[in-house]
């Protein structure tokens, strides 16, 4: 097993800017991750981490010298701090199998993965959380709900369905209506009052991510995705919502907008010339490593570049987990494309 850390102390945001992804956070995101991170210090010869230890977190080497090899022991490399590989994380979630020993005495930025995942998509494709309904509502919350481009696209026996089977639900102040951590059940239109998505994490005071009016939809990620919920929301006042179920979620909207291929099926429609990779990660997460051939467009850049895919081909949309990749595939599948998502589960 790993060693435990001989100290730890806190971070600050200038210490994340140096290093990758963190770097191209928001000023308000890298806050939030500074609360959930820390800087370990180790003894030479500890295991800082080993390659059979789930991670819930991510690793950067601030200083020391520490030896990375993955489960196997085939591929071993001497990481140095203050070199160019040692701005990109050590080992993490989803992006584990990997052992760490130190060479010297080392310190290590330990960094929440779950919530440094969560996010980059929110940084990135926060346009996407929120269905694009106006937040000045009518009576007639349908039509404005047909105003959103994902509805615009479904087929009428989809959205006659979808209205049949939507569930008003009367909340109060306190609410919670979606918990951290469970599976995704509901998907949610606010019609009136206005809740907060929150992340806790292991940690016991939770950090609020963002507030949501009238309008907003919301527990769409976690469906679209196919992970349990990353964030829960609290109602911050007595209000009316409509619900919809997994299951009509997924048959009336997921079902005619996305499509999941699996790294096999994928390869070969690449290989066959009907599809290209597309990797939504930041610039410097793709250049620690991608699929040949594939193609650099981060999510947060798709609006407005989305104009420069060809259209006749099948774009299959890479990330790390599947969050940023999916929200991509359905950004794309609005505006026309034909987008895939790579399923990593």
């Amino acid at each position: 097993m790993s060693q435990p850390p001989q100290t730890q102390e806190p971070v600050d945001v200038a210490l994340l800017q140096r290093f990758v992804p963190m770097d191209a956070l928001t000023e308000t995101s890298q806050q939030r991750l500074c609360k959930l991170s820390t800087r370990l210090r180790f003894a030479a010869g500890a295991f800082a981490f080993r390659s059979e230890q789930p991670l819930t977190q991510a690793y950067w080497l601030l200083a020391g010298d520490l030896r990375l090899e993955d489960g196997s022991g085939a591929k071993a490399d001497v990481i140095r701090a203050g070199s160019t590989r040692a701005a990109h994380r050590l080992a993490g979630p989803p992006a584990a199998g990997m052992s760490a020993q130190c060479l010297t005495a080392v310190e290590l930025l330990a960094v929440d993965g779950s919530l440094l995942d969560l996010l980059l998509t929110w940084d990135q494709g926060s346009a996407c959380e929120v269905a694009g309904i106006d937040e000045a509502m009518t009576d007639d919350w349908m039509t404005r709900l047909l105003q959103a481009p994902a509805f615009q696209r479904l087929p009428p026996t989809n959205l006659h369905a979808l209205f049949q089977r939507l569930q008003p639900v009367e909340v109060k102040v306190g609410d919670r209506v979606i918990r951290e951590g469970d599976a995704g059940d509901w998907f949610y239109v606010i019609v009136e009052g206005r809740c907060a998505i929150e992340y806790q994490g292991s940690h016991p005071r939770p950090l609020r991510l963002a507030e949501f009016g009238p309008g907003d939809c919301f527990g769409e990620e976690a469906l679209i995705a196919g992970l349990p919920r990353n964030a829960s929301a609290l109602m911050l006042s007595d209000g009316r919502l409509m619900r919809l179920a997994r299951r009509d979620f997924v048959e009336l909207l997921e079902a005619p907008l996305l499509i999941r291929l699996d790294p096999g099926t994928a390869q070969a429609q690449v290989d066959a010339g009907a599809a290209s990779w597309l990797d939504v990660r930041l610039p410097s997460e793709f250049e620690e490593g991608h699929f040949p051939g594939s193609r650099n467009l981060p999510l947060r850049l798709l609006r407005a570049k989305a104009g420069a895919l060809e259209r006749g081909l099948l774009h299959v949309c890479v990330c790390d987990s599947g969050r940023r990749s999916s929200v991509a595939a359905y950004l794309l599948t609005q505006r026309g494309y034909a987008a895939a998502v790579l399923d990593s589960r």
